[in-house]
């Protein structure tokens, strides 16, 4: 018993070169029967194969369903990267604000450093003073000079006692 490739054509949706190439591949045969197959070859093509119609509309659903999918994964991709680019700005804003505040240090460090060398010349300068005195004053305690008596002092007009009395 055979069933025809018209009704073959039919079932599944597909024209009688696809068919018969298909069926020829898949049973290995050297030739095609020019008035369709038998019935179990038949129904195991119809088996391989399924009708066009359902076919389609797994085909589609499969292809809609891949295409959510990826858009999906890019809705995720598109999402990630906008969060890593807020980061890389939000880094860049720090390592801005970061390069500021050393530069103030720096700043800041210099100021102290040069204050730091003004305080420690003064103190140079203070023992270097007092050393001097120290020494001028122990060279005064050791050679002590007699007092001085002036034998005739000079008197000024602001001395009663320095003016002549008048009478």
């Amino acid at each position: 018993m055979f069933i025809t490739w018209e009704e073959l054509e039919n079932i599944t949706g597909r024209s009688k070169a696809i068919l018969s190439l298909v069926s020829k591949s898949l049973f290995e045969l050297p030739d095609v029967c020019e008035d369709g197959l038998s019935v179990d070859r038949a129904l195991k093509l119809l088996f391989k194969m399924g009708s066009f119609d359902r076919s389609q509309k797994n085909e589609l659903l499969e292809v809609s369903q891949k295409l959510e999918q990826k858009n999906a994964e890019l809705l995720q991709y598109a999402a990630a990267l906008e969060i890593v680019k807020a980061e890389r700005h939000q880094l860049e804003d720090r390592i801005q604000s970061l390069e500021l505040q050393s530069a103030s240090d720096t700043k800041r460090a210099e100021t102290a450093e040069a204050r730091l060398h003004e305080v420690t010349q003064s103190f140079a300068y203070l023992i270097e003073c007092k050393s001097q005195a120290e020494v001028v004053q122990s060279l005064s305690e050791s050679k002590k000079l007699p007092p001085l008596l002036l034998l005739h002092p000079i008197r000024t007009g602001d001395n009663q006692l320095d003016q002549p009395a008048r009478t």
